[in-house]
C-alpha cells in the first residue's frame, strides 16, 4: 500500500474512532458512574482537584454532562493523534492495537485515565529530545487528573539506565513473571493509603492475567531496535510496563492501572516492527499474537461492559449496538443500565 494511500486510510480510521468516543452515549460501564460524579464535583475536590475544578467551570456555565464528556473524549483523541501519526508513522496496525485495548478503557470509558495517557503520548517526543523540565511539569498536571499519572515521573529516569541486553531482559522477565506467579506480597513496602481505594479488584485468575501479558512480551523480547529509535523506546517502556505489573501483581487492580501507562506503547513497537523489519515469518508471527492478544482483550473489554451495564440477554462482543447522543433512546431498547436520571 503506497505511503499517500495508507495514511488515508489512516486518518478515515481515526476520524471515525474519534467521532464514536466523542458522540457516545451510555458505552461503556463509567458513562453514568461519571454523571454521578458530574452531579457532586466535591467528590473529586481533594482527591484529583484539577478534574473537580473542570466539572465546577463547565456546571457553571451550564453545560450538560454528554456535552462535558463529549469534549473530554475529544480531548483524549485530539491529543493523541501526533503520536499514531509521526511517531508510529499513520500505521493502522498500530491503530488497529490501540482499538483492540486501550481505546476501548479510556476515550470510552476511563475518561480521567484517558486524558493522562493521551498526554503522555503526546509528551513521548520531549522524552527523546531530553526536554524533562517540560515533560515534569505536565505530568505534575496531570497527577491532579487522576493521581496514577504520578508512576510517569519515573520513565525518564528509568529509560536512562538503558539496561536493555537481551540476555539480561529475558532472565530479568523469568524472574518478575515467577515472582508475580507466586504471588509473593510486597504491600509491606508500599504504604499508601490510596491502593486501598481499588482493593476490591476483579477478574480472572493470576495465570490466565499473567499468560495475557506474557503473550505481549514475547514479540518485545525478540527484537533488538536500535538505541535512539522509536522502537527502542518502545521496547523499553513495554518492559517497564511489565516490570512493574509483576512487582504490583499482589493486586491486579492496582498494577493494571499502572501498567496501563507503558503497555500503550505496545503500539508504538507494533508500527517500528512493520516498518523497519522485512517481513520474516518470525516477524509476521509476532505481530499476528499481538494481534490475537489484543483482539481477545477488546472482547473480553466489550462482555465486561455488557454485563455491568445489564444488557439483554443475546448481546455479544459481536452484535454489540453502538449508542449515540442522537440515538440515545435506543440505549433502553438493549440495556436495563440506570441512567441515573440523565437525559
Amino acid at each position: 500500500m503506497s505511503g499517500k494511500r495508507s495514511e488515508r486510510w489512516f486518518n478515515v480510521s481515526y476520524f471515525l474512532m474519534t467521532v464514536m468516543a466523542t458522540f457516545r452515549y451510555g458505552q461503556m460501564d463509567d458513562y453514568f458512574n461519571y454523571y454521578i460524579n458530574y452531579e457532586h464535583p466535591e467528590i473529586y475536590g481533594l482527591i484529583d482537584p484539577l478534574f473537580g475544578l473542570l466539572i465546577g467551570v463547565f456546571k457553571a456555565f451550564s453545560i450538560g454532562y454528554p456535552v462535558f464528556i463529549a469534549l473530554l473524549s475529544l480531548t483524549c483523541m485530539l491529543l493523541s493523534y501526533r503520536f499514531f501519526h509521526k511517531d508510529c508513522g499513520f500505521s493502522c496496525l498500530s491503530l488497529l492495537t490501540f482499538y483492540g485495548y486501550t481505546f476501548m478503557l479510556c476515550p470510552m470509558s476511563s475518561i480521567r485515565q484517558g486524558i493522562c495517557l493521551a498526554l503522555l503520548m503526546f509528551m513521548f517526543p520531549w522524552i527523546k529530545e531530553k526536554k524533562y523540565k517540560q515533560f515534569y511539569f505536565w505530568v505534575i498536571v496531570g497527577c491532579f487528573i487522576h493521581l496514577s499519572f504520578i508512576v510517569a515521573l519515573i520513565l525518564p529516569w528509568l529509560l536512562k539506565l538503558k539496561i536493555y541486553n537481551k540476555v539480561i531482559v529475558i532472565y530479568m522477565a523469568l524472574g518478575l513473571t515467577a515472582f508475580a506467579i507466586v504471588g509473593i506480597s510486597v504491600t509491606t513496602f508500599l504504604p499508601l493509603d490510596r491502593l486501598a481505594t481499588y482493593q476490591e479488584g476483579e477478574g480472572a485468575s493470576i495465570i490466565i492475567r499473567m499468560a495475557l501479558r506474557i503473550l505481549i512480551i514475547i514479540p518485545v523480547l525478540l527484537f533488538e531496535p536500535e538505541e535512539g529509535t522509536d522502537g527502542y523506546y518502545a521496547k523499553a517502556i513495554c518492559l517497564i510496563g511489565y516490570a512493574m505489573y509483576c512487582v504490583l501483581s499482589f493486586n491486579d487492580l492496582v498494577a493494571g492501572r499502572l501498567e496501563f501507562y507503558f503497555r500503550s506503547f505496545i503500539c508504538l513497537y507494533a508500527a517500528f516492527l512493520v516498518q523497519n523489519y522485512v517481513r520474516t515469518s518470525r516477524m509476521l508471527a509476532n505481530l499476528g499474537l499481538l494481534m490475537f492478544v489484543h483482539i481477545f482483550l477488546w472482547i473480553k473489554n466489550v462482555d465486561a461492559a455488557i454485563d455491568r451495564m445489564n444488557y439483554k440477554e443475546g448481546i455479544t462482543a459481536f452484535n454489540f449496538p453502538y449508542i449515540s447522543v442522537f440515538n440515545k433512546a435506543e440505549l433502553n431498547e438493549y440495556s436495563g443500565v440506570d441512567t441515573f436520571g440523565l437525559e
